[in-house]
């Protein structure tokens, strides 16, 4: 089949799971055309990578931009990556055109494109918007900038053919707040990555040494940074666990203020690491730690999750009551530990029980390896977007 996909950012030295699925798409000899945005200084350009081929749109850089202009640039993004089809891509042939949300401010095009290319819409619903900005506190519902994005969000949901959830409760979310209309396009569509055949090295566990629990991620809004840091303070007498962050975003200055002022002896922040980097660090250390702030009443499903199972760590999850990551993690993987991002007290008391059962984390990282195995390949995505081409050719 011919996959047409719409990425507001790509490329091919960033390891995430738009590169493994495209690069699974190709592998299993399907042709692959990507419209993605840069904010790069060529105005556009096209390449030929990996029999992959990707047309290029320049916009600002919207990742560095405060609100006001990042929502801007959103509005752009469509007009944009529609003119980078028409330049590229026109006159080949199209069965399906993949999306992910964010952004939401494609829906524009999505008629246009069903229209010349008569191929299968599928949504990657991936973020839930304008919700999550309302949940955060970001933007007042029912302003004039809420209406508008709730507009484009149910143009987009009634220009896809398919809605692919990440997880049951997304799906449940989607149906009930959504309605009728798009009940017959729901489906599971998962995060998913590419599985290393390489066994990785388990969690140690001997004595006296700290257990080490590791960030690696965004740090915005979402992830509840300052919430983590009361309980992280909670610890600062705790000598058996230590805490690294790896990454950057918006709420990363509280961290460097917070190490400025208290100077602890269990925290320390890294900045963004080249992948490997990355991956040598998170071989030692214990636990991953997912976090999602206690205000959200919107089932998330962060894909962060999957690097740790790749690689066989156990999984400490800090979230809210409304996503299914702690049955995924207590219950289905049986792969760690969840405690509520409202508690910082429960934050604390977790990860002293963690400490006092370090024996059982290897047994634990081995189960959501598994788990993600059976469940979480990416060789899963290409087979739902295969079936989804057939079943919109009878």
């Amino acid at each position: 089949m011919n996959v047409l996909c719409l990425f507001q950012k790509f490329d091919f030295s960033s390891s995430t799971i738009y590169l493994d699925l495209v690069m699974a798409l190709k592998d299993r000899g399907h042709r692959v055309m990507i419209i993605s945005c840069t904010s790069e200084e060529k105005e556009s350009y096209f390449e030929e990578r990996d029999s992959i081929s990707t047309g290029y749109v320049r916009v600002p850089d919207q990742f560095s931009s405060g609100k006001i202009k990042k929502g801007l640039i959103q509005l752009l993004l469509g007009r944009k990556m529609l003119k980078g089809v028409k330049k590229y891509f026109w006159n080949e042939k199209v069965d399906i055109i993949i999306y992910p949300t964010p952004p939401v401010t494609l829906a524009g095009i999505l008629k246009p494109l069903k229209d010349h290319f008569k191929a299968v819409n599928y949504l990657m619903l991936k973020d839930i918007f304008p919700q999550n900005a309302v949940d955060l506190h970001m933007m007042k519902e029912g302003s004039f900038i809420h209406r508008l994005f709730k507009g484009m969000e149910e143009e987009l949901y009634a220009y896809s053919d398919v809605i692919g959830c990440m997880s049951s409760k997304n799906m449940d979310y989607i149906g009930v707040n959504e309605g009728e209309s798009v009940l017959g396009k729901l489906e599971i569509f998962p995060n998913t990555v590419k599985v290393l055949e390489t066994e990785p090295e388990e969690p140690r566990s001997e004595d006296g040494e700290k257990v080490s629990f590791i960030f690696g991620g965004n740090l915005g809004k979402p992830q509840a940074v300052d919430r983590l840091l009361k309980g992280i303070e909670l610890l600062k007498d705790f000598k058996e666990a230590e805490f690294i962050f790896i990454g950057s975003g918006t709420e990363e200055k509280k961290i460097e203020d917070y190490i400025e002022k208290t100077k602890p002896d269990n925290l320390k922040l890294l900045k963004e690491l080249p992948r490997r980097e990355y991956e040598e660090l998170l071989k030692s250390a214990d636990v991953g730690i997912v976090s999602l702030s206690p205000d959200f009443t919107i089932p998330n499903y962060p894909s962060r999750i999957l690097s740790y199972m790749q690689m066989g760590k156990p999984i400490l999850a800090v979230t809210d009551k409304n996503t299914d990551i702690r049955e995924l993690v207590t219950t289905d993987a049986c792969c760690g530990y969840w405690c509520y991002s409202g508690d910082e007290k429960a934050f604390a008391g977790t990860v002293k029980k963690i400490v006092s059962e370090k024996e059982l984390l290897p047994a634990l990282g081995r189960n959501g390896r598994g788990y993600l195995k059976e469940n979480f390949n990416v060789e899963r995505s290409v087979d739902i977007l295969e079936n989804a081409v057939k079943a919109g050719k009878q």
